[in-house]
This record gives C-alpha cells, sequence and structure tokens, in this order.
C-alpha cells in the first residue's frame, strides 16, 4: 500500500512538473513583449499631414522555435501583447485580423533580459 501511494505521489508530481527534468526549475524564462501595428493606414500621405501605423487589436501571436509552436497570443485593444517563455532562439509571428491576411515576424532571443519588440504588418492600403 505504501509503495502505491508513493508511485501515486511521484506521478502526481511529474505530472503536474514539480519535480524532475521539465520543470520550472529545469531552466530559466523570459519575457517578450511588444506591439503589433499595420501601415500603411492613408491611401495617400501629404506633407504635414501625419499617418502613422495604427495598433492591431486581436492579432494572432505566436512564438515559433523552428516549426513548433511553444507560445501564442492574442493582442489586446491597444496592439501589445506578452508572452513567457523558456530561454532560447525563436521567431515572433503576428498575423493581422480582417480581410487582408499579412504577418510580421522578428527573430528574438529570450534570456534573463526582457526583449520588446514592434512588428508592423501589411494593411493592404494602395
Amino acid at each position: 500500500m505504501k509503495r502505491c501511494v508513493v508511485a501515486l505521489l511521484a506521478t502526481v508530481l511529474w505530472s503536474s512538473g514539480c519535480a524532475g527534468p521539465g520543470g520550472p526549475d529545469a531552466g530559466h524564462t523570459g519575457v517578450v513583449t511588444g506591439v503589433v501595428l499595420t501601415a500603411p493606414v492613408c491611401p495617400v500621405e501629404r506633407v504635414g499631414h501625419e499617418c502613422p501605423p495604427r495598433p492591431v487589436a486581436g492579432a494572432a501571436v505566436v512564438a515559433l522555435d523552428g516549426e513548433a509552436v511553444r507560445g501564442s497570443t492574442r493582442t489586446d485593444g491597444t496592439g501589445a501583447f506578452h508572452l513567457t517563455l523558456p530561454d532560447g532562439s525563436y521567431v515572433i509571428k503576428a498575423s493581422n485580423v480582417g480581410g487582408y491576411v499579412s504577418t510580421a515576424t522578428e527573430p528574438v532571443v529570450i534570456s534573463e533580459t526582457p526583449v520588446h519588440i514592434t512588428l508592423v504588418v501589411d494593411s493592404g492600403i494602395r
């Protein structure tokens, strides 16, 4: 009976990530934050009339390790996103929402120092 309880406890700890390789103590994590913008947003830019990129609310953001997705989120109303990832090299990819499908990517290295990036997706305006 005692052996079964120990085996059950070990299984629970292992599956919850609290013990052994791959658990929270196996490596460090870091943070990548950023904003997804879209441009151009004016069909014609005129001198003296700024037409800055606009934030994209609801854009899909993924962290890729090769072809594998290691994290994902959506941007908030200001186009901002936040991902916590294990240390390593990733490509952060943002895809806009709406009728015109466009993506932007940025390679990042996650470590103890937070990373902040800006991704600009094509609005399709010409």
